[in-house]
């Protein structure tokens, strides 16, 4: 571990001790998730205000260098809402945030390249149709 990245892991675990004094609990033995993920720290940090509004702990967070060039979009540029594992369902609801599809029901549309999420009937009768291109797809052809 670099000294650059040893500093900032001490200063991360401050912050979430001051945070959690602040909220009344150790947020350090709390698990944190992400609620959802926003291009760039700005709508992160409006969502956070939102939910510390309706009195649910939340950060935001953003990879360090993404943060200090001000990345708004790309791998960098990506900011998370987070909340402690209790939470998660009430943010959730509160935001009006669906979880996070799973990527292994997603699949590519071989004629338009549109990424579609099969549900379990599609997967079961083994095709589906491209919402975008109407095209009937055989999972067979895919994999």
């Amino acid at each position: 571990m670099t000294a650059v990245s040893s500093l900032n892991y001490t200063v991360l675990n401050l912050l979430t001790v001051f945070v959690g004094c602040i909220w009344g609990y150790k947020m350090a033995e709390s698990k944190w998730a992400t609620v959802t993920e926003t291009n760039g720290i700005t709508v992160a940090e409006m969502l956070v205000k939102r939910l510390e509004a309706a009195e649910i702990p939340a950060q935001a967070v953003q990879e360090s260098a993404g943060k200090a060039f001000g990345f708004m979009s790309g791998p960098l540029g990506t900011a998370y809402v987070r909340v402690p594992e209790q939470y998660l369902e009430e943010a959730r609801q509160f935001l009006d945030v669906e979880e996070p599809a799973n990527t292994d029901d997603i699949v590519t549309c071989p004629e338009c390249d549109s990424e579609i999420e099969l549900d379990e009937t599609e997967w079961e009768q083994g095709w589906f149709t491209c919402p975008v291109c109407e095209t009937h797809v055989s999972l067979d052809d895919l994999f």
